[in-house]
């Protein structure tokens, strides 16, 4: 997606965000109009009432961010504040009342709409130290060391050039300038499926960073003292019907931006194959991946030999048992993303339902346990399930899941499963 389509797409939804707004409606971060003074999950509730009665009304029904930078910023009498993205006023408005007469507050925005509406909020207001500027955040129309603190709202992750956003910021700042903007960030990374939607670049989900990409991004700037204050903790559930319209998959989505993924395996009696496969990805995917094990008819013993063949691999044991897979269908059971079958006789079960929908696939792997045989023969039996296991999982976690969309995933899933395809040998 060029810079282009982005910028016109955003200047085009804001801009009849303001027309809502003047025609007695009302706007949500760019997408559709919101109730009251609220959008949730991301818009709602950022403002107290004292703010509220200090605005024009059409300045709160305007805004269209995700935080309250007015609260983060510590301003002072005599100050000059510049609002990256000012869209109807508000947070211009309010920092205005904090740095008095002596002071200046300018906004700058792109939307001639937005503009409009915020000038005319400015005289409902009766601002005097208020100007509203013309003009891009990646190119801002004041001079050098101009400004004593910059202020953002859910406005910087809409650009997609934001290194070009910050350096412009550091250059307006005065020596010793702050700068306290409410942004969306992400724990992990977001999928290219998100990245290329217009529609989520302009609902704040789109151009988020990662936390450590902005820190890096500050600092790249040449800004030091460099702090991120989480205000909301959001899930990819709070977005999920924007999400599933733009055809996303919301569980999946979900695990990936937190960066963390929960897997199940599943064997009849959960005392080998199962225990072994938890053992191994708890120890290769941490910490990115939480593994259990259950199994449908449990055993309820882990076999020693199952024990010897992970300490041989220096894989830990600290806390393995055998379980039934009904502790994993309760309602305050962990939410899974994957479950994956070890062997024929589970995979042919009804399985319970699982919280989270995950993606499943079976990996059959022969059972060491029914060997019946010499010692070395049971041994060599588990040292090659652990073997055809450890594969297995190794490839899993090379997969990009964030790259792939849900059916190229299961694909990559079905695909292990034909690595080192063991002889079934069930009870």
């Amino acid at each position: 997606m060029s810079t282009t389509d982005i910028k016109q797409v955003v200047k085009e939804r804001y801009g009849q965000a303001a027309l809502r707004v003047k025609n007695g409606g009302s706007s949500c971060c760019g997408a559709s109009p919101r109730v009251g003074r609220g959008c949730d999950p991301i818009t709602s509730n950022l403002y107290d009432a004292a703010q509220g009665e200090q605005v024009p009304e059409e300045a709160m029904l305007a805004s269209l961010g995700c935080g309250n930078p007015t609260a983060l910023a510590h301003l002072n009498a005599g100050e000059v504040v510049l609002d990256l993205g000012s869209g109807g006023g508000i947070d211009v408005l309010l920092s205005a009342k904090r740095v008095g007469p002596t002071g200046k507050a300018y906004g700058l925005d792109m939307t001639d709409e937005m503009l409009a509406l915020a000038n005319e909020n400015k005289r409902k207001a009766g601002a005097e130290n208020v100007e509203f500027l013309r003009g891009e955040i990646e190119h801002i129309p004041l001079p050098d060391n101009s400004v004593d603190v910059i202020i953002s709202n859910c406005v910087i992750n809409l650009s997609a050039d934001k290194g070009q956003v910050l350096r412009e910021a550091f250059r307006v700042l005065k020596p010793g300038g702050r700068f306290a903007v409410s942004d969306v960030v992400t724990r992990g990374e977001i999928s290219p499926a998100i990245r290329q939607s217009v529609l989520l670049w302009v609902g704040c989900v789109a151009g988020a960073l990662e936390d450590v990409e902005y820190r890096d991004k500050l600092a790249a700037a040449g800004f030091e003292q460099i702090d991120i204050e989480p205000m909301r903790i959001y899930r990819a559930e709070d977005a999920r019907e924007l999400l599933y319209a733009e055809g996303i998959d919301v569980p999946i989505l979900e695990a990936g931006m937190q960066g963390r993924y929960n897997v199940l395996f599943l064997c009849t009696g959960n005392s080998a194959r199962s225990i072994m496969a938890e053992a191994i990805l708890n120890f290769k995917g941490r910490p990115n991946f939480t593994a259990y094990s259950a199994g449908s008819h449990t055993t309820g013993a882990v076999r020693r030999e199952a024990l010897g063949q992970l300490e041989v691999a220096r894989v830990p044991t600290q806390g393995l048992r055998s379980k039934s897979w009904h502790e994993f269908s309760q309602s305050n059971s962990p939410k899974l993303d994957f479950v994956f079958t070890v062997c024929d006789n589970a995979a042919k079960e009804v399985c319970p339902v699982w919280p989270g929908q995950p993606m499943t696939a079976h990996w059959g792997a022969a059972d060491p346990a029914a060997v019946r045989g010499s010692k070395e023969d049971v041994e060599r039996a588990f040292r090659d399930a652990f073997f055809i296991l450890d594969r297995r999982i190794s490839l899993f976690l090379c997969i990009p899941f964030k790259t792939l969309d849900s059916l190229a995933l299961k694909k990559e899933l079905d695909n292990i499963a034909q690595t080192m395809t063991p002889v079934t040998n069930d009870r």
